[in-house]
């Protein structure tokens, strides 16, 4: 094997898909899929749409060009307001874009307005919630709407929140009934009414509980990690009816040795300015893989084997405690993981990991 690689199972991110977008129809939400985490790959965006997402939601104007050019034609959502340089093709490939800045809001609209294009952008303002990431404070929300809504190429087409991104807060029904009170608050501006982007995957928890409120508009959820990964983000507990096998991580085995477990001599920060706390383990089996940082990023593998644990990694090592290990390991032994969302983010756009993408 000459990289390690990442199996990506699509029947896996559409059944998934599936059963998300019912709980949420049943609670009277839309989905919109979100593909950021595999750099808009355009099969799990099939995937997904095949399956029942509105449409799909992306942070990067890259991936949603790439969706745009294989042929995907179902609605398209900028997660992330774009910079003055991406504004024109942000323009061109968005029908979506969630905003929170009124400068940021004027670049779209002469990036619109310049194309001449009969199609207005939708924009969706995002509202300051908590998370203490992207967001209109609530007692500014007027001042930036009124002044959006004199602009040309662009209209606003409903309120936005985000969640557990940043600060992790956490979505409750007083939010939501907060962000509902908000858009009340722009009634008759517009007609044809507002829709709520009323949060991500965190928000599932209130779905499968039964807690999420009836809202008096029409509403929908971004969700990205529950749909690749099968779990609820805040807990990392498998969600009922989903799957966690959507993705495996593949690396060779390169180093199979006993080796003390503690260092010799003296010791300071390690690679990545961390300080290292060994246990004493005394002399013991440990195993090297050929994949690091630069393969998965800030992310974590995670063994299939429930012997292996995983010691450290460096940029282009992963070390194992191997002596509970299900089987025998030798060098070229390929071992299967599982990842978190930093390590499939790290793995998708990473040049140094192969994709194998099952259809």
């Amino acid at each position: 094997m000459d990289l390690p690689i990442l199996s990506i199972d699509t029947r896996a991110i559409y059944e998934n898909t599936a059963v998300l977008v019912e709980a949420c129809r049943k609670a009277g939400l839309d989905v919109f899929a979100v593909t950021k985490a595999v750099g808009g790959l355009p099969a799990a965006a099939r995937a997904m749409l095949s399956a029942g997402a509105a449409g799909i939601a992306d942070s990067r104007v890259a991936n949603l060009e790439r969706l745009r050019k294989s042929g995907i034609g179902a609605p398209l959502m900028l997660l992330r307001s774009p910079t003055a340089g991406e504004s024109s093709r942000a323009a061109a490939a968005a029908d979506i874009i969630l905003v929170s800045a009124l400068p940021g809001i004027a670049e779209i609209s002469r990036a619109a307005d310049k194309q001449g294009s009969s199609r207005e952008i939708r924009l969706i303002p995002m509202v300051e919630m908590g998370d203490r990431r992207e967001g209109i404070m609530p007692e500014l929300l007027n001042e930036v709407v009124e002044a959006a809504d004199k602009l040309p190429g662009v209209r606003i087409r409903g309120l936005g929140a985000n969640f557990a991104c940043l600060a992790g807060a956490v979505p409750t029904v007083d939010s939501l009934r907060c962000l509902e009170e908000l858009a009340k608050g722009l009634e008759g501006r517009y007609a044809g009414g507002l829709v709520l982007s009323a949060g991500n995957s965190s928000a599932l928890s209130l779905v499968f509980e039964g807690r999420w409120p009836r809202l008096s508009y029409p509403a929908h959820l971004r969700v990205g990690e529950s749909i690749l990964l099968g779990w609820d983000i805040m807990t990392k507990e498998p969600l009922p009816g989903l799957r966690q096998d959507a993705f495996r991580f593949y690396a060779e085995v390169i180093e199979v040795a006993k080796k003390p477990s503690l260092p010799a001599g003296p010791v300071g920060c390690n690679a990545f300015d961390e300080q290292a706390e060994p246990v004493d383990r005394g002399c013991h089996w440990r195993a090297v893989v050929a994949a690091g940082r630069q393969d998965i990023g800030a992310g974590s593998l995670i063994p299939l084997d429930p012997g292996i644990e995983i010691l450290g990694m460096t940029s282009d090592h992963t070390v194992l405690a191997v002596d509970e290990a299900e089987s025998s390991l030798a060098v070229g032994t390929c071992l299967e993981f599982r990842l978190d969302y930093g390590g499939l983010l790290g793995a998708m756009t990473s040049p140094y990991v192969g994709k194998i993408v099952k259809e």
